[in-house]
């Protein structure tokens, strides 16, 4: 074979794709246990009507071409308007790229502000999605454990971690996979400090619609705008996962190369997808129906864990609950589950810590419930 990117092989398929797909085989295996599958993160709350409904009609009287570079200019402008209004932060229509979906705006920054040689830090647990990015950039993801502070980074850990090579911080709150949520003190602290140190901050928010408890503290804040660079979405919130369409928010100077990256890249994100995002701002912007069930769900599974004796980090937000096995491989005890229980989760080890799992918040309640039942059952069994 003809020469490869070398850093393809430092790379591998998710293991949360691995072990969706060996649910494939369990699937139609009749039995007393049906599969429940609670491994991938996509909602299984409706896409509100309205929204397919003013696409249709859309695609039906409109031209469908290309869009704007960068986005549409109306979706541009009701998304910094949302900003201002929700966190009165204030932000311009060319401050922001629409992107396909929030990958795409990952992807874009890395590629933006991340040289070979540099040093990204990511406090545990991580989204698996990141490293492999920066791998290909020819960089080096660290890992900082954040256990003793609540799986919230602070900047006394981050401290330990910084170098000369040290480029950017990835940062990921509310946290897939643990639902914790950044306080404001940690998240003014972490700000301050990549300003003295001239550090980027990528920011993954695309949980950020959703929270249980608290609020949340964007990294996005008016004097820091030269450091953040804002990932995030329409698929978490709004259901959207199969549109694709998200967005990055930065300061002008930097959207102008961001900008590069994304239109050699993707050229542009679908028009109709961006007429999707513009309905759900307009139209279905309050999301609090969706946010109660999914607490309901949240408190009810990690209510049913405690009083198994089942530790669990309590989630604050997201749509996820990271769930403690104690000693062992992850990876051997999800699959063992899925082979015994009929119950596939993500290994904690895709997320870099491999005493964990975790599980999505994506089914009913009683089917939630009833694996919950089930892991619980297994967790306590001798097999184990």
């Amino acid at each position: 074979m003809l020469e490869i990117n070398p850093y393809l092989d430092e790379i591998e398929i998710s293991v949360i794709r691995k072990i969706s797909e060996a649910c494939t085989k369990y699937k139609n295996i009749s039995g007393d246990k049906c599969l429940i599958n609670l491994t991938i993160g996509e909602p299984d709350l409706p896409q509100p009507k309205i929204i397919k409904e003013d696409v249709a009609n859309y695609i039906v009287e409109a031209k469908l071409g290309y869009s704007q570079l960068g986005g549409i200019i109306e979706l541009r402008e009701e998304i910094a308007k949302y900003y201002k209004d929700k966190y009165d932060i204030d932000i311009k229509a060319d401050e922001i790229i629409v992107t396909v979906g929030s990958t795409e705006g990952l992807s874009t920054a890395i590629k933006t502000v991340v040289l070979p040689g540099d040093e990204v830090i990511a406090p545990l647990p991580i989204y698996p999605g990141y490293e492999p990015l920066i791998i290909m950039a020819g960089a080096k993801l660290v890992k900082v454990e954040t256990k003793d502070d609540g799986y919230e980074l602070t900047v006394e850990k981050l401290k330990e971690f910084v170098n000369k090579k040290t480029k950017a911080i990835i940062l990921n709150y509310p946290s897939n996979p643990s639902g914790v949520i950044i306080s404001k003190k940690n998240r003014d602290d972490i700000l301050n400090f990549a300003k003295e140190n001239n550090l980027y901050i990528i920011s993954d928010e695309v949980y950020s619609e959703i929270i249980f408890e608290g609020e949340h503290n964007s990294f996005l804040q008016n004097g820091y705008r030269e450091n953040v660079i804002l990932v995030n979405g329409f698929s978490k919130s709004h259901s959207l996962t199969g549109w694709r369409i998200g967005y990055l928010i930065s300061s002008k100077k930097l959207r102008d190369y961001l900008l590069k990256v994304h239109q050699y890249t993707v050229t542009s994100a679908s028009i109709i997808s961006q007429k999707g995002a513009l309905v759900a701002l307009n139209k279905c912007s309050c999301i609090d129906e969706q946010i109660g069930i999914y607490r309901e769900r949240a408190m009810k599974v990690y209510s049913r864990l405690k009083e198994a004796g089942v530790s669990a980090i309590k989630p604050k937000g997201a749509i996820y609950i990271f769930v403690s096995i104690g000693e062992g491989n992850s990876l051997e005890f999800a699959e063992k589950l899925l082979e015994s229980e009929r119950v596939a989760v993500v290994p904690g080890v895709a997320f870099g810590m491999d005493n964990f799992i975790r599980l999505s918040l994506v089914s009913d309640l009683d089917e939630l419930l009833e694996a919950t039942d089930r892991i619980i059952e297994f967790i306590n069994s001798p097999r184990v």
